[in-house]
C-alpha cells in the first residue's frame, strides 16, 4: 500500500512538472520516458506485490507462509527443470536411437523390396521355364505320337504284306506237298504192289531216309 501511495505522489508531482513544461517537446519526451521507467521499476513490482498480498489473504496464509510456499514451489520448479533437462537428454538419446532404427528400417524396407523384386523375377522365370518345358513336352509328345503312328502304320503294312506272302507260300507249299504226296503214292503203288505179290501182308508204305519202304503196319494205306 505504501508503494502505491508513493507511486501516486510521484505521478502527482510528475504531472505538475509536465504541466509547468507543457510547451517544451523535449521535456514532454523526457517525462514520458520517466513514466515508462517508473511503471517498469516501481508500479509493476508494487502491483505484483499487492496481488501476492491478496492471494495470501484469500488463502488464509501469512505473508511469511506464502513466501515459504513460494520458495518451496521455486525449489520444486528447479527440480522439475532438472528432471526436464534429464528427460530432454534421455529423450534426445531415444530420438537419436529412433532415427537410427528408422534408417535401419528404411534400409530393411529397401532390401525387402529388392528381395521381393528378385523373388518375383525368379517366379516369372520359373513360370516361363514351366511354359517352355510344357511346350517342349507337348511338341515332343506330338512328334512321338506321330512317329508311333507312322511306325504302327508301317508295321501294319509289313504285317499285311507278310501275311499275304505267308498265305502264298503256304499255298505253294500245299501244292508242292500235294505233288510230293502224289509222286510218293504213285511210286509206293508201283513198288509195294509188286512186293505185295511176294508178300500179301504188305498193305502200307512210308518214306524213310528218302526211300519208299513197304510195311505190313503203318499210317499210309497202300492202294493197288
Amino acid at each position: 500500500m505504501d508503494a502505491l501511495l508513493n507511486v501516486n505522489q510521484v505521478n502527482s508531482n510528475q504531472g505538475k512538472h509536465v504541466a509547468n513544461r507543457k510547451g517544451n517537446p523535449t521535456a514532454i519526451i523526457a517525462a514520458v520516458v520517466g513514466l515508462i521507467v517508473l511503471a517498469i521499476f516501481v508500479i509493476r513490482p508494487a502491483v505484483l506485490g499487492y496481488g501476492i498480498y491478496q492471494q495470501a489473504e484469500a488463502s488464509n496464509l501469512t505473508v511469511q507462509d506464502y513466501a515459504q510456499d513460494m520458495q518451496q514451489l521455486s525449489r520444486d520448479l528447479e527440480v522439475t527443470r532438472t528432471n526436464l533437462s534429464s528427460y530432454s537428454t534421455f529423450t534426445g538419446a531415444l530420438i537419436a536411437q529412433v532415427d537410427q532404427k528408422s534408417d535401419e528400417l528404411t534400409e530393411c524396407k529397401v532390401q525387402l523390396e529388392r528381395i521381393q523384386s528378385d523373388v518375383e523375377e525368379a517366379q516369372k522365370q520359373v513360370v516361363d521355364k514351366d511354359t517352355e518345358i510344357a511346350t517342349i513336352k507337348s511338341e515332343s509328345q506330338k512328334t512321338t505320337d506321330q512317329q508311333v503312328t507312322e511306325k504302327t502304320a508301317d508295321l501294319e503294312q509289313q504285317k499285311t504284306t507278310c501275311l499275304d506272302t505267308l498265305t502264298k507260300k503256304e499255298t505253294e507249299v500245299g501244292e508242292v506237298q500235294a505233288k510230293y504226296d502224289s509222286v510218293v503214292k504213285n511210286a509206293a503203288k508201283s513198288i509195294c504192289c509188286k512186293a505185295k505179290v511176294d508178300n500179301p501182308q504188305i498193305n502200307f508204305y512210308d518214306v524213310v531216309d528218302g526211300k519208299i519202304t513197304c510195311l505190313e503196319q503203318g499210317t499210309n494205306q497202300l492202294s493197288c
